[in-house]
């Protein structure tokens, strides 16, 4: 998937935290990717997820419109029953009713999200479920993520992200909108470890400095950015608190 500034989204997935396995575990009580069932992973990335699922027994398609990203995914997929489908998460090409339920990990705000809400209620099944997912790192005060998204804000002020809350109640409408009924939403908080060199490389590749700094300003951050968490964050890993939020729908049969 590309960003509005033309940058591979999969850049920045490298070092970003990726969901944890008990998302899988908390999905499988509402009924989501039962083994045997197909699962449509939208903008799948790297496939993370479609790996969690197919390893649980689901049958996976991956579908993303950058194919650097779907290479990396078939790798980290070898020997998973999971199917790949380069194409637009607005437009798969897709047979109509063809998945039991379909996820959406980390990448919603990227899409025009009506027109992706449509097509996954074209895709899925009547009763199936669509889960649009966010893993997000949590600002509170004092601690690592505040400390860095300051720093961002120092060496790119006119970011215009930072202080979220990993929760995105629109969503609810979009789904809505489409035709899923029976919407409801669960978030649960947990701490993800970094070594201090994958939050660096981390941060050198998100929006906010990758997306508009020049690669000597992006080096000079890097800088800043070790000497801050060198004085305020000595110790290893660094453990940095994240919030998994999910929105579920059901298709209407």
């Amino acid at each position: 998937m590309l960003l509005e500034n033309g940058q591979d989204a999969t850049a920045f997935s490298d070092y970003r935290a990726g969901f944890p396995d008990s998302l899988a575990h908390r999905l499988r009580d509402f009924g989501f990717a039962a083994p045997g069932t197909r699962i449509l992973d939208l903008c799948c990335g790297h496939a993370d997820l479609s790996r969690m699922f197919a390893a649980a027994g689901a049958a996976v398609t991956a579908l993303d419109l950058s194919a650097k990203a779907l290479e990396r995914a078939r790798a980290n997929c070898a020997g998973l029953m999971v199917d790949f489908v380069e194409a637009r998460a607005e437009d798969s090409g897709l047979a109509t009713q063809s998945f039991d339920g379909a996820i959406a990990g980390q990448c919603w705000h990227w899409l025009d999200r009506r027109a992706a809400a449509a097509e996954m209620a074209r895709l899925i099944k009547p009763g199936g479920l669509l889960a649009i997912c966010h893993f997000d790192w949590l600002p509170l005060p004092g601690n690592v993520v505040a400390a860095t998204e300051e720093m961002i804000r120092k060496w790119n002020p006119v970011w215009p992200m930072g202080g979220g809350t990993g929760i995105y109640p629109q969503w609810l409408g979009d789904m809505a909108v489409a035709g899923f009924h029976d919407l409801e939403t669960f978030s649960y908080d947990v701490a993800a470890p970094h070594n201090r060199q994958d939050w660096r490389a981390r941060l050198r590749g998100t929006v906010g400095i990758a997306g508009r700094l020049s690669p000597q300003l992006i080096q000079d951050f890097d800088q800043d950015l070790g000497r801050m968490l060198d004085t305020r964050f000595p110790g290893e890993p660094l453990m940095v608190p994240h919030r998994v939020w999910v929105a579920l729908g059901r298709r209407k049969g």
